[in-house]
């Protein structure tokens, strides 16, 4: 499991709200297993305890900013541009950009739904029974042993922190990108909306 991560979220935490606080919500984080059953018990003690800040807004930019996946964002982002500049329309963008994913990922791709100018991308589900009941179909390594539904916050990581840095290495830092629902937070899938630019021809 990499700890690096958490440990750059305690930082940001304890920067704000003091030592104390940060750490009730990370505990010890060199102690942190990858067993299902200690995950299950840390992430509710770590979710819930970034609830009790009661500071949405300052605790979704610190998932975003932390967030560790995403390896392949950047060469996803300036082929995401690349496609762009070169396509008739935004559906055919849409079209072209899904082909170049399907191809890449051998099938395993977000599924993409274009209404108007925004785009949703919607997570397959990857339903595992190593999981727990409430992250049944959750991508997350960390996050898919949760037994408890869980607020939002968390999900700012994978939808606007990894989904959405390619978009914004497309089209800028100010694009418009909005976290819609999720299997963790009691949701029916995971989906993000991106609001493209209108495309000129």
């Amino acid at each position: 499991m990499n700890k690096k991560w958490i440990s750059k979220l305690a930082c940001d935490i304890e920067a704000k709200y003091g030592k104390k606080e940060s750490s009730k919500i990370f505990g010890n984080i060199d102690l942190i297993k990858s067993n299902p059953n200690y995950l299950s018990i840390w992430f509710d003690k770590f979710t819930s305890g970034m609830d009790k800040l009661n500071d949405k807004k300052y605790l979704r930019q610190m998932m975003i900013k932390n967030c560790p996946c995403g390896r392949g964002d950047l060469v996803n982002g300036k082929k995401m541009k690349e496609i762009y500049e070169k396509s008739y329309n935004i559906e055919d963008f849409v079209n072209s950009f899904y082909k170049y994913l399907h191809k890449k990922y051998n099938g395993d791709v977000d599924k993409m739904e274009l209404h108007g100018n925004v785009l949703y991308m919607i997570k397959p589900l990857k339903i595992s029974k190593n999981a727990g009941k409430c992250g049944k179909g959750c991508h997350c390594s960390l996050a898919k042993y949760t037994e408890k539904n869980v607020s939002d916050i968390f999900c700012y990581c994978c939808t606007i922190g990894h989904t959405g840095k390619m978009f914004k290495i497309a089209f800028g830092e100010n694009i418009k990108i909005e976290f819609i629902e999720s299997i963790i937070c009691g949701g029916k899938e995971c989906k993000m909306a991106i609001y493209l630019p209108e495309k000129k021809v």
